[in-house]
This record gives structure tokens, C-alpha cells and sequence, in this order.
């Protein structure tokens, strides 16, 4: 692939993910449909010119505008192209009748105007970006065209030259960007920057109104009894009719999703500790071949030995196969040693965390499921059901960890190409909480229910009070799709 081939897919990528970043309606998120303007017949320059200008002009006008705030036709134009590509990439049908083109156009306003409707209560409202806050979105968008000018490295590299040092290619990276940037959107990569850091700029206002009504809601102690009542009877009733329901909320907490454990703990579940020690990818690679291989001899030769056929054959098929046994296990040796080594330090009673640290480093792979290092909460122990088959894990593996009493190593388990060597903890009880518990964890839950219902609640009041408050100038971008 060429540069400019590679660089027309760069730009069909980079463009999905520029207009990800960018709000709906922002002017310039938009490249013109290629194969439409092939299937136009050709026009004149002066025509063309003519049209353009035409548009251009039209493009200034007003669409609505709502307190201080104007959308313009050109952003609304912008908009509906934007949709069209983005219905052509996926091979759907553009709009082509005049009663759909104005259900899209109406769509677009409707977005549009709730675009603006959370800057423009935060102006009425008296809610401004701080200078440090300016700063902070200036920083988080400096950061976000790094990431992007990172895909730009290797053909930076081939420009440069691989003696290059990496601030000169760095820059270049940047640069490759920058004209992409431009080249797409058919401006200077300068009003690009302007327009993202606008974006950015109205969702930390966002935030910063949020907040401020946050501050507006509260919960009395009676609230929050309330609120912890029904859900603990929520947990009970779903957790108990499906086991699945506790893991997935038990997950999040200890994620860091949500900031309260389950109050409810059902029957049935116990918790262990397991790390897998895995072949590294080239072996992995060759072992699998080889199983693969095997599989297809024990077929072939479960044919011929039932028949009573090509006993040359059978033999054959049994001399590759012990071969293929010698290699896969010769693959995995390393990997079996490393596993007995983290066994035996299990059995002497060493932490897991330790064991996996103190392993990890070295060649081949290693897992430690539910642990990632500084996470408290989770530190390496994982929940698995005991009443019944925990699809969250392998058959082997659940059948180990239901075998073993508390406090028990299992023995070193092969599943595949992997190693497990599991722990099992314990069970938890089936218990229910008290509000008493932790009155001021329940009672912060309830709040944060409470303001999350609430502002949307008050988004649908302010989107209809914008709806009011705004004026719309339809005859401005009734021709908009046309």
C-alpha cells in the first residue's frame, strides 16, 4: 500500500473518530460524498461557483437561536451531510423524499437545540469556566491529539528515516496529523483545534452545572431508610432468581462502578483465588497446530481401527502421533515447571499476590484473575457460585475450586495450553444488611439515586422551556438536504 493509499484510509478512520469527539452539528465534520458528486452531471465553473456562493451565503444565516447562543444553516448543512456519509458507509438508503429529508432535518434541530439547551441554563445560571478549568480542557485536548498523532508514528518514521531520533518524529507525527486534519475537513487544522476545544469547553460547563444542582438535592434520614429498603428488596428478589444478578453487582463493586457493596449476599457462593500460567505466543501458536493435528489423526485412525483397515496406516498414525505428544509437551515443560514452582509457594502458604509478582516478569505469560495492583477491593479474589455450574468459568475449573474445603490448594490443572493452580477461600454467609450498618454510605447512595433522577428529571423541563424560549428560522434551512 502506498502513502496516499494509506493515508485515504487514515483519513476515512480519523474522520469516524474526529466526529466521535466532536458534538453533533459542529460545522466542518464533513467530507462530500464522492460518488454522489460523481452521479451529478457535470456543471459549468460559473454554475458551480455561482452555487457555492450561494451556499455559502445561505450558510450564514441563523437556523435558531436561543438566548446568546446561534446555530447557523451551515451547521445544520454540515449536520445532515454528516448523517448521509455516515448512512452510505453503512449501506443504508440516504433519505430521498421531501417528507424524510424534513423528518432528518427536524431530527437535527431537535439535536441541535439539546445541544445548547445545558450551555444556555448554565449562562442563565451564572456558571463559568474558571481559568483552571480552561486549562485542564486545554490539557485533556492536547492529549487527545497526541493519542491521535501517535497513529501517525510509522509514517513518520518512513519520512524521516529510522535514525531519526524520536522528539523529530514525534513532530513530524504531528504534522502528518495536522495536514490530515486539514486536508479533510477543507480548513486550517487551527479551526479544527478552536472547535474541539469548544466542545470540550461546554461538556466541563456541563459538569460544573450538574454539580452545582447536585448541591440543590438533598435526602432526609427518612428518605434514605426508604430508599435502602427497597433496594435491598430489589436484591433479594432478583438475586435469589438468578445467581448472576449478585455476581454482576458484587463485580461492581469491587470494579469501583459502583461505591456500595451488595446489602444482600445469597446462598451459594464461595470465593477463590487463581493464577493460570500460560505458553508464551509462538508456542502457543505451535501447540495448537499440533492439537489440531492429533485431532484429525484420532479421527482418521478411530475410521481405520473399526474397519479393520491399512494396518501400515494405523501404524503410521501412531508413530506421528506420539511425536506430536513429545513436542507439545516439550513446549509446555517451561511453562509446567514455572506452574509447579507457583504451586509449591501456594502450598507453603505465600501470599498470591507475592507468588505473582515475583513471577510475572519472567518469560511467558501469567494471570492473576481479579487482580490489578493498588485495587483494594478486589485483590485477586474472584466470587464463583457453588449450587450449580458457574458459567463464568470452565467446567475444570469450577469442578477444582467446588472440590476443595476451605483454605485448600488444588492440584496444578492443564486446560489446554494454560495451567491453573487455584485457592479456595472460603464461603460467604447469606446475610442482609442494616441501615445501621453504614448509615452514611446508604445515605450518600440514596443522595446520588436521588440527584441522578432528579437532573434528568430537570433536563426535560429545561429542554422544553428551550423549546420556548428559542427562536427557529425555518425558511433559513428549509433547503437544507434538498
Amino acid at each position: 500500500m502506498d502513502r496516499k493509499e494509506k493515508l485515504t484510509v487514515s483519513k476515512k478512520l480519523l474522520a469516524l473518530l474526529l466526529c466521535l469527539a466532536l458534538t453533533l452539528g459542529m460545522v466542518g465534520c464533513l467530507e462530500e460524498n464522492k460518488q454522489t458528486e460523481a452521479a451529478q452531471p457535470a456543471a459549468t465553473e460559473a454554475t458551480t461557483t455561482a452555487t457555492a456562493a450561494d451556499t455559502a451565503e445561505t450558510d450564514e444565516l441563523p437556523a435558531f437561536k436561543l438566548g446568546d447562543f446561534t446555530v447557523t444553516v451551515g451547521e445544520v448543512r454540515s449536520s445532515y451531510n454528516t448523517i448521509v456519509e455516515y448512512m452510505s458507509y453503512y449501506g443504508m438508503a440516504a433519505p430521498s423524499t421531501a417528507e424524510e429529508i424534513q423528518q432528518y432535518r427536524d431530527m437535527i434541530i431537535e439535536d441541535l437545540l439539546n445541544a445548547k439547551v445545558l450551555p444556555w441554563k448554565a449562562k442563565e445560571m451564572g456558571v463559568e469556566l474558571t481559568e483552571e478549568k480552561k486549562a485542564e480542557v486545554a490539557k485533556e485536548v492536547e492529549e487527545l491529539i497526541a493519542e491521535y498523532a501517535s497513529d501517525y508514528l510509522e509514517d513518520a518514521k518512513a519520512e524521516l528515516g529510522e535514525d531519526a531520533d524520536a522528539a523529530a518524529i514525534a513532530l513530524k507525527a504531528r504534522e502528518i496529523l495536522e495536514q490530515d486534519v486539514a486536508d479533510y475537513f477543507g480548513y486550517p487544522f487551527e479551526q479544527w483545534l478552536s472547535e474541539v476545544t469548544a466542545s470540550y469547553e461546554e461538556n466541563a460547563l456541563t459538569e460544573l452545572l450538574q454539580e452545582k444542582f447536585n448541591e440543590t438535592v438533598t435526602v432526609t434520614e427518612e428518605q434514605a431508610k426508604a430508599w435502602f429498603d427497597a433496594e435491598l428488596l430489589d436484591q433479594q428478589t432478583s438475586f435469589d432468581g438468578d445467581y448472576t444478578a449478585y455476581k454482576t453487582r458484587a463485580d461492581a463493586y469491587l470494579s469501583g462502578e459502583s461505591d456500595v457493596a451488595p446489602l444482600y449476599t445469597p446462598e451459594g457462593f464461595g470465593q477463590m483465588q487463581i493464577i493460570t500460567v500460560d505458553v508464551d505466543q509462538e508456542n502457543s501458536a505451535a501447540y495448537s497446530a499440533n492439537e489440531l493435528e492429533m485431532t484429525g489423526l484420532e479421527a482418521e485412525y478411530g475410521k481405520l481401527f473399526l474397519r479393520g483397515l491399512d494396518e501400515d496406516r494405523q501404524a503410521e498414525i501412531m508413530v506421528r502421533y506420539e511425536e506430536l505428544l513429545a513436542e507439545n509437551t516439550v513446549l509446555l515443560q517451561k511453562d509446567r515447571d514455572k506452574a509447579d514452582q507457583v504451586r509449591a509457594d501456594a502450598l507453603a502458604g505465600k501470599d498470591f499476590t507475592e507468588i505473582f509478582n515475583a513471577y510475572s516478569n519472567e518469560e511467558g505469560g501469567m494471570g492473576y484473575y481479579g487482580y490489578a495492583e493498588g485495587d483494594e477491593r478486589r485483590n485477586g479474589v474472584v466470587t464463583f457460585y457453588t449450587l450449580a455450574q458457574d458459567a463464568d468459568w470452565p467446567e475444570q475449573v469450577w469442578q477444582a475450586a467446588s472440590a476443595l474445603k476451605e483454605g485448600e490448594v488444588s492440584e496444578l490443572l492443564q486446560i489446554d495450553d494454560s495451567f491453573y493452580i487455584i485457592k479456595r477461600l472460603g464461603d460467604l454467609s447469606s446475610t442482609s444488611a442494616a441501615f445501621e450498618d453504614d448509615p452514611a454510605a446508604y445515605t450518600a447512595a440514596a443522595l446520588a439515586d436521588k440527584q441522578a433522577e432528579e437532573w434528568d428529571a430537570v433536563q426535560e423541563d429545561w429542554t422544553r422551556e428551550a423549546r420556548n424560549a428559542a427562536e427557529f428560522f425555518e425558511d433559513n434551512y428549509a433547503g437544507v438536504g434538498l
